[in-house]
């Protein structure tokens, strides 16, 4: 099994949800909710609802991945929708210094039975980041029932907005590669539990199953918002993986890569 590990990039800076979205009001509710159960401690609650700043953490995860030698892929939105309310040009930088770095970067994409909007959000990205070939993960994972047929014809290289553990198949030229953990939906309630042997029992489960079917490519998605402290659990929990994957020598690739290999193998 190969280790393939990406991040979708939902939110810059918190200003973009100012007047914008309900986003802010939903963190106020919900972890004033987990304080009141008593699943955040004060402290945590604090920086939690401290709703200024940059909340984006790319450097960090740079930085993390420069000392493990380790290649990621970053998915940024072209498009607002959904609490994803930054505007795209804002991903410029952000884009530019992850490919600098030889990472790999895609679109987060909003659009996915509109083939107009589709088009629209590719354009964007390839303008951004200068790059003919790249992949698309949809925020919230939306797909429609003829989603790949149109990410397909509009050029896509790669899809992974499938969360579960199964094989890559192919859609035309097109390869699905699904998510096998995601942080999201590993855990109930993620932003709240606060139990790290359940992240890791789920974890452990998971990769058990993928050795089971003999999975080539395990895809792990992880929001870059929570490698921060106002997470402990959840980046305590990522680092704990990183670390479990090296220790066990999974060789760490890129989609691209991925993509490379499936079509060598279909070619025989």
């Amino acid at each position: 099994m190969k280790i393939i590990l990406s991040h979708d990039i939902d939110h810059i800076h918190w200003k973009e949800h100012y007047f914008n979205d309900l986003y802010l009001p939903g963190v106020i509710y919900r972890n004033t909710k987990g304080l009141l159960k008593k699943n955040l401690n004060f402290k945590n609650y604090t920086k939690r609802t401290n709703c200024t700043g940059r909340m984006h953490r790319i450097p960090e995860l740079i930085r993390l991945y420069d000392q493990n030698k380790i290649k990621a892929s970053f998915f940024f939105g072209m498009n607002r929708a959904l609490h994803l309310s930054y505007k795209y040009q804002k991903t410029r930088p952000l884009i530019q210094d992850l490919i600098q770095n030889n990472h790999k970067v895609g679109v987060h994409g909003i659009a996915y039975k509109d083939a107009k909007y589709i088009e629209i959000e590719y354009n964007r990205f390839k303008e951004i980041s200068g790059l003919d070939f790249f992949g698309i993960r949809t925020h919230y994972l939306r797909l429609s029932g003829y989603s790949h047929h149109l990410f397909d014809e509009q050029g896509y290289l790669f899809d992974s907005s499938f969360d579960n553990i199964m094989h890559p198949f192919k859609v035309n030229n097109m390869w699905e590669i699904p998510i096998s953990i995601m942080d999201a939906s590993l855990v109930e309630n993620s932003q709240l539990n606060q139990d790290l042997n359940i992240w890791k029992e789920n974890t452990l489960k998971r990769l058990k199953k993928a050795k089971e079917i003999n999975l080539s490519y395990i895809v792990i998605n992880f929001h870059d918002i929570y490698f921060s402290d106002k997470f402990p659990i959840i980046k305590e929990w990522f680092l704990w993986l990183v670390e479990l994957l090296q220790s066990k020598d999974y060789e760490f690739i890129t989609f691209e890569q991925a993509v490379s290999e499936l079509n060598k193998k279909e070619k025989g």
